[in-house]
């Protein structure tokens, strides 16, 4: 399946995410982003900026993945997104 999903609607699918999860409604950033999506965390938000570009293309996966967590959709419990930047 070819992706459909373009750089513009990943991010526009971080700004709608945030104003569901985050506290405060803010975007997602593009690390917290990744934590949702389970990519790597070294690689990961370089990954997200590329597709956001358009230098990478969105995987079927990922915007599958994406269209769930719009859809209401959230990750699994033990997946953390939110870092608490306090320790």
């Amino acid at each position: 399946m070819k992706s459909m999903m373009t750089g513009k609607d990943v991010r526009a699918a971080r700004v709608a995410l945030g104003k569901m999860w985050k506290p405060g409604g803010g975007p997602l950033t593009a690390q917290e982003l990744v934590r949702a999506l389970g990519l790597s965390e070294d690689h990961g938000t370089d990954h997200v900026y590329n597709m956001e570009k358009g230098k990478s293309a969105v995987s079927g996966t990922i915007e599958m993945l994406l269209r769930i967590y719009l859809a209401g959709g959230v990750p699994p419990d033990d997946v953390v997104i939110f870092k608490d930047k306090s320790r």
